[in-house]
This record gives structure tokens, C-alpha cells and sequence, in this order.
């Protein structure tokens, strides 16, 4: 499972999302890329995992300027989305950003129905489109902020109903 930055208090969390335990323990750690091309220290991030003790699961927590499964950053992704709205080429990207920044729209536009479902009258759209439920969302903030909405009340994200974010 995966929880967000801003979901959690401090460097972990206080108890283990699936279970309720209380005590977790370092799990190891993995890096992830925020972009697609060039590897510089920035661009990768330590994301620590947990173990509960309890039930034998573990989560982590993902930085809130990532996204899950995708190696794009949450600002280039909000300024690709927010540019294909408004019907815009978007920011300069490098060839590899841009498919992953196509597929990724492709992916939302995937996502308008259950998205709709899910958030119901909190977006007051109906029957709407990819760029109108963007709209909506953007209503809330930035992705940052409609990525930590969708994590925390809804347990899904805005690409995917990941099992990751699922609780046990």
C-alpha cells in the first residue's frame, strides 16, 4: 500500500493502514525516477517502506509531487493536462516525457466515469468530458491536492484504482 506524504505525521506512519497496528518497522527502500530522461540526484527520490509486525504487510510513503507507477512528476503532469484542456501544446518535454505524458491523458480520459462515480456531487459536472472533469478537479487545487483528495477519502488515484491504495 501505498499512502501519501501529507497523509502521514511525520517521517512514517503511526500505524499500519491495513491492520491498525502501531509500531511499524523500516522495510528497506527503493528509488524512484520523477523523470523520464536524465537521472540526476534530484530527479530520484528514497521512498522508504514499512513492515507491521502484526500482519506481515508493508506500505510506503510516496512524495506527494509523485504520481504511483509513473515516472512523471506531478508539475510537468498538471501543466501537460491543464495545457491539453485548453487545447495547448503544453510545456517542452523531451520525446519519452511525451509519451508518458500522452499515455497518462489517455489514461485520465479512461478514468472520467469511475472518477465521476466516485466523486459525485463534489464536482457538480454531469455527463462530462475528459477536459470538464479536469476542470472540476482543478477546483480543488493543484494535483498535488487532488491526488492527496483522492488518496485519502476515496482510496483510489487519479489514473488508476491501484491495489496499492486499497486498505486490507
Amino acid at each position: 500500500m501505498q499512502l501519501r506524504q501529507s497523509c502521514v505525521s511525520g517521517d512514517r506512519p503511526k500505524s499500519c493502514p491495513h491492520c491498525g497496528q502501531r509500531g511499524l518497522h523500516r522495510h528497506g527502500a527503493y528509488q524512484k525516477h520523477s523523470k523520464v530522461d536524465g537521472l540526476a540526484d534530484e530527479d530520484q527520490k528514497t521512498i522508504q517502506r514499512y513492515l507491521c509486525p502484526l500482519c506481515g504487510r508493508t506500505c510506503s510513503v510516496l512524495p506527494d509531487d509523485m504520481l504511483p507507477y509513473r515516472p512523471i512528476s506531478a508539475k510537468l503532469t498538471q501543466a501537460w493536462f491543464d495545457a491539453a484542456v485548453r487545447g495547448d501544446t503544453g510545456p517542452p518535454v523531451t520525446e519519452k516525457e511525451g509519451g508518458c505524458l500522452r499515455r497518462a491523458f489517455k489514461r485520465f480520459t479512461e478514468r472520467v466515469a469511475p472518477l465521476t462515480a466516485i466523486l459525485g456531487q463534489m464536482i457538480r459536472v454531469i455527463k462530462p468530458t475528459a477536459q470538464k472533469l479536469w476542470q472540476a478537479l482543478r477546483t480543488f487545487g493543484n494535483l498535488r491536492d487532488i491526488l492527496r483528495l483522492l488518496a485519502q477519502k476515496f482510496n483510489t488515484s487519479l489514473l488508476g484504482h491501484y491495489r496499492c491504495l486499497q486498505s486490507g
